[in-house]
């Protein structure tokens, strides 16, 4: 019989919870959905179809807002005040959600994880650099601090010079601006509870021995002292990654977030008008799928703890 792995056991005790399969399929779903909106996108170029009405794309429909109807898969969830296809706009939506909490929480991870080993390990005048920066993160409330960043961000030296940088091509100003700002004032949670884990494990006996023998205290991180936290980093990348999600929803909606490409941010803030025409399917499309995403995310994450936790392995 072969041993089983932290991981299997993870994914054992995973298996068990069938609502939280139930959100790993709806995760995938929407994964699945990003992934097909990329490539669609890069094999059609710009602009997209979902930047093209119904008509000009000769589909026959009665007028430019058209509600949820069956004349055409593409309006299934009906057309915007303009006439573009809202399904489309979802799916795209999706892809700039997935694209902002990948890179955003994975930013934010590598920040907080990072710190917070080195804080934890080493101590003294290093732990306490550290502590006085997440002190200081942590003092500014959250929403003002990811508004006032991202307003200098998009409104600085760096706007201008990132339209100089190849990568301008591929990805918006307003993404990369919610990207560096999200991963820049969402790091303090993760770094602290990985400054306390690191704290416990440097001082086990292992550990110890380690050290005792010589071993650097790089090898010592990454092989004795890092596996023992990874759990504290997928849960809270998880946590991360629906932060990342909300926030540029607030951001795009609020003005300063991803504004050359319809995410659902975008699409709430360009509802708020056509609600007045009585054009309300935009609205409700991305309202659900920001909700379903973001549930599912949550309750995963939570089973993810549970599974996870070397505290409640028997």
């Amino acid at each position: 019989m072969s041993a089983r792995t932290p991981a299997s056991e993870a994914w054992r005790r995973l298996k068990k919870d069938r609502l939280a399969l139930v959100c790993l399929g709806i995760f995938v779903m929407f994964a699945v959905v990003a992934v097909a909106a990329q490539v669609v996108e890069l094999v059609q170029g710009t602009p997209g179809l979902y930047d093209v009405t119904l008509a000009e794309q000769g589909i026959p429909v009665p007028e430019a807002a058209v509600a949820p109807s069956t004349v055409h898969w593409e309006a299934w969830w009906g057309t915007t005040g303009a006439g573009k296809s809202v399904l489309l706009r979802v799916f795209h939506g999706t892809k700039v959600a997935f694209v902002v909490g990948t890179c955003g929480a994975g930013l934010s991870v590598v920040i907080g994880m990072t710190l917070g080993v080195l804080a934890g390990y080493f101590g003294g005048w290093v732990d306490e650099a550290v502590q006085y920066l997440y002190q200081t993160v942590a003092s500014i409330p959250y929403l003002l601090l990811l508004l006032a960043l991202a307003f200098v961000i998009r409104q600085g030296p760096v706007a201008a010079a990132w339209y100089e940088t190849a990568l301008s091509d591929y990805v918006s100003l307003g993404l990369f601006n919610i990207i560096v700002v999200i991963g820049l004032t969402s790091w303090v949670t993760l770094c602290r509870l990985v400054r306390a884990e690191v704290m416990k494990v440097r001082e086990l006996e292992y550990v110890q021995a380690a050290r005792a023998l010589g071993l650097g205290s790089g090898r010592i991180m990454s092989r004795h002292v890092l596996p023992n936290v990874f759990h504290l980093v997928i849960i809270n990348f998880s946590l991360r990654f629906v932060t990342a999600i909300k926030s540029e929803v607030i951001l795009t909606f609020l003005g300063v977030g991803v504004d050359k490409e319809p995410s659902w941010g975008q699409m709430i803030a360009d509802a708020k008008n056509e609600l007045m025409r009585g054009i309300w399917w935009p609205l409700l499309a991305s309202g659900v799928a920001l909700f379903l995403l973001t549930l599912a995310i949550n309750y995963l994450g939570d089973a993810l703890r549970d599974a996870l936790d070397p505290k409640l392995r028997t």
